[in-house]
């Protein structure tokens, strides 16, 4: 009896958890863009892609996959691939925006009206009615720039040796003192008049000679 009731309530648990998860699966395929009981006007962005090309796709509609919430001003590459597991949305009327096979594989930003979901299939997917249509712009990122290497650092240069002293230049030795001029105080005067006084002490001497009586 036991036994019974564990796996009567083991087999409701499971259940209730399969009704749990496949409208979560479902909401994550959608991409999140409006709960799963709402339908409205929304604008989204995808890889546009063959329904054939995702899981729980129609083969002979278009399809919006990885769908996100939109606008966006640019994408960086303009070509999208797909898994067959990607999240993904059923577009219905595709020729109100003139949707086209050259479109298939680009990034396109779709407006229109999103259908509520009451499937509990997880391979069902909500459908969108377009409204408008367009390629996103393609804005390649440029590289950032590398910062310029820094340069290398100049090898020290060797000390230069420390000149030898230049030797003190010897003072030359200064002149000999020149003579001195004595004053030129002499007179010639005093030694005329010795000149003249010795010639008459010798005239006078000489008249007594003369005058002296002979013997």
């Amino acid at each position: 009896m036991t036994f019974e009731y564990i796996h009567r309530a083991t087999i409701g648990v499971f259940a209730v958890s399969l009704v749990a998860v496949g409208p979560a699966y479902a909401q994550r395929r959608d991409g999140s863009l409006l709960p799963q009981n709402q339908s409205g006007q929304v604008t989204a962005v995808g890889c546009l892609v063959r329904g054939d090309a995702v899981r729980g796709g129609k083969k002979d509609k278009y399809t919006l996959a990885r769908p996100r919430r939109g606008p966006v001003a640019s994408v960086p590459e303009a070509s999208c691939t797909v898994d067959s597991g990607a999240d993904a949305l059923t577009l219905d009327n595709p020729e109100k925006a003139s949707i086209t096979d050259a479109m298939i594989g680009h990034w396109v930003q779709i407006g229109g009206r999103l259908e509520s979901e009451t499937d509990k299939d997880p391979d069902n997917l909500r459908e969108l009615d377009v409204l408008t249509a367009k390629l996103v712009p393609v804005v390649i990122p440029r590289p950032a720039a590398q910062p310029a290497p820094a340069p290398e650092p100049a090898p020290a240069a060797a000390p230069r040796p420390t000149p030898a002293p230049a030797p003190t230049p010897m003072a030359p030795e200064p002149p000999p003192p020149a003579p001195k001029k004595l004053p030129k105080t002499a007179s010639p005067v005093p030694a005329m008049g010795l000149v003249g006084l010795l010639s008459l002490a010798v005239g006078f001497t000489l008249r007594s000679f003369r005058l002296r009586p002979r013997a």
